[in-house]
C-alpha cells in the first residue's frame, strides 16, 4: 500500500475499468480499511456539480460565449457509483447514466455533451499544474473556484484521492490542493471545524448563539432548532464541541462557522433521566389503549430539555417521568406535602405546571412556553416555593 499515485503502463487499463467514466482511489488515513465512511460520500457529489460547471465554461467559450447552455444540459450529465473496491484503499468506479425519462414513450437517449469529458480533463490538468508548480494558473476563471470548495472538504490532512486511477498518469488531489486552488481567487475557503468552544449566550430575536474559542474571540452560528438554541443559550460558560464547516483564511484562522451542530458529550455526562425519557420513546401506539398515540419525539426531547434545566441549573431532584395518553410526557416531584407536576404538551411546545400542598390544599399553576429564554428562571421561582413551604420541613422527600 502506498500514499503515492499508482501508474500503470501506457497503452494499459484497470481491470474493469472499461466504460468507466470516473476510476478514483481513495487512499492514506480512514481509507487505509479498503473502505469509504459515509460522510465522504458528498465528495462525490461536489464532484460531478464541479464538472458540470467547467462543462458550462467549455461549451459558452466553444459558442460564442453564449449566455445559457441548452436546456437538458445539466440533466444529461448523471453518474453512477458502479463498484467500490478494496486492496489499495478504496478504488471507486463511476459510470455515465442516462437521465431520468417520463415520457410514456420511454428513454429516448440523451445527447452526448463533449464537454463533460474535457471538463474532466480540465481538472485534472488543473490540479497536475498546481501540484507540479505550488501555483494556480492566471487563466484559470475566478469563477470556478469556489466550486472547488464543497469537493474533498470531508477529506482529513493524511487523505486523498487518486483521480484517472485507470490512466498512466493519475492525479493525485488533497486538502492542500484544495486550499491552494480555492485561496487563489477567494479571500477564504470552507473546511472542516471540530473543536472545542465556550457558549456565551446570544441573540433570542435572531436565534443565534454566541461562542468563544481557546483565544477569547466570538463567534456566532444559529443552531439548526429552537430546541437546540434554547438549550446552548441557557447553557451559557458551558464548554461544548462544534462539529461542521467553517470559513478559514490562508493562515487557517477561523473566520466564521458556517453550518456546525453542537456535541454536549464531554461536559455533560447523561443522567438517569436521560435513561428513562429513552425507555419511554420507544411505547408504541396503543400502550395506553387501543388506538392512544405513541409519545411524540417532540415532547421527549422538550422534556428532556426541561429536566435537564430542572435538575442540572434550578437543583431540582430527578421526577418521576411517564408518558401521557395524549402523546405528551408527564414528570412528578413530591416535596414534602407538595405533589407537584408538569406536563410537557405532545407537539412540546408548553410545560404544564400544577402543584397542591396536600395538607392545607394550597395549588398553584403555571403554564411556560418550553423555548422561553426565563424558562429556567420561572421554574426556579416555583420551586423555590415549594422547597421552602413544604410542610413538614423535608424539601427533598
Amino acid at each position: 500500500m502506498t500514499d503515492q499515485p499508482t501508474h500503470i503502463e501506457d497503452g494499459q487499463t484497470r481491470p474493469d475499468s472499461e466504460g468507466a467514466f470516473l476510476c478514483a482511489r481513495f487512499a492514506g488515513g480512514r481509507f487505509n480499511a479498503h473502505a469509504i465512511p459515509f460522510d465522504v460520500l458528498p465528495d462525490l457529489a461536489a464532484y460531478r456539480s464541479l464538472l458540470i460547471e467547467v462543462a458550462k465554461m467549455l461549451f459558452k467559450r466553444r459558442h460564442n460565449n453564449r449566455v445559457r447552455v441548452p436546456k437538458g444540459f445539466e440533466d444529461s450529465f448523471q453518474i453512477g457509483l458502479a463498484r467500490v473496491e478494496g486492496g489499495q484503499s478504496a478504488v471507486v468506479t463511476g459510470v455515465r447514466l442516462p437521465p431520468h425519462q417520463t415520457a410514456p414513450q420511454g428513454d429516448l437517449g440523451f445527447p452526448a455533451y463533449e464537454e463533460f469529458q474535457e471538463a474532466k480533463a480540465y481538472v485534472d490538468d488543473l490540479i497536475r499544474r498546481v501540484q507540479a508548480t505550488g501555483e494556480v494558473p492566471t487563466d484559470f476563471p475566478p469563477e470556478l473556484a469556489g466550486c472547488f470548495n464543497p469537493f474533498g472538504q470531508n477529506l482529513q490532512p493524511d487523505e486523498f484521492i487518486e483521480l484517472g486511477y485507470d490512466t498512466p498518469k493519475p492525479v493525485r488531489y488533497d486538502t492542500l490542493i484544495r486550499k491552494q486552488i480555492v485561496l487563489s481567487r477567494e479571500k477564504t475557503y470552507e473546511n472542516a471545524v471540530n473543536a472545542v468552544f465556550t457558549l456565551n449566550g446570544g441573540v433570542s430575536d435572531a436565534g443565534t448563539v454566541h461562542v468563544l474559542d481557546d483565544t477569547g474571540t466570538r463567534f456566532d452560528f444559529r443552531p439548526l432548532s429552537e430546541f437546540e438554541f434554547q438549550k446552548a443559550y441557557a447553557r451559557t460558560t458551558k464548554r461544548v464541541r462544534l462539529i461542521g464547516t467553517g470559513l478559514y483564511d490562508k493562515s487557517e484562522r477561523l473566520r466564521r462557522l458556517v453550518d456546525v451542530s453542537i456535541v454536549y458529550n464531554d461536559d455533560e455526562p447523561r443522567q438517569p433521566f436521560d435513561e428513562r425519557l429513552d425507555e419511554i420513546a420507544r411505547a408504541e401506539e396503543g400502550w395506553y389503549e387501543p388506538g392512544n398515540p405513541a409519545p411524540t419525539h417532540a415532547a421527549v426531547e422538550a422534556m428532556r430539555n426541561f429536566v435537564r434545566l430542572a435538575v442540572l441549573e434550578v437543583g431540582a431532584h430527578a421526577p418521576y417521568l411517564y408518558p401521557l395518553p395524549d402523546g405528551g410526557i408527564g414528570a412528578e416531584w413530591t416535596i414534602g406535602t407538595w405533589e407537584a407536576s408538569a406536563n410537557i404538551a405532545p407537539d412540546g411546545s408548553t410545560v404544564s405546571l400544577h402543584a397542591i400542598n396536600t395538607g392545607s390544599m394550597k395549588e398553584l399553576r403555571d403554564e411556560l412556553k418550553t423555548d422561553a429564554i426565563d424558562l429556567a428562571a420561572r421554574f426556579s421561582m416555583s420551586w423555590d416555593v415549594l422547597t421552602t413551604d413544604t410542610g413538614d420541613g423535608d424539601a427533598g422527600s
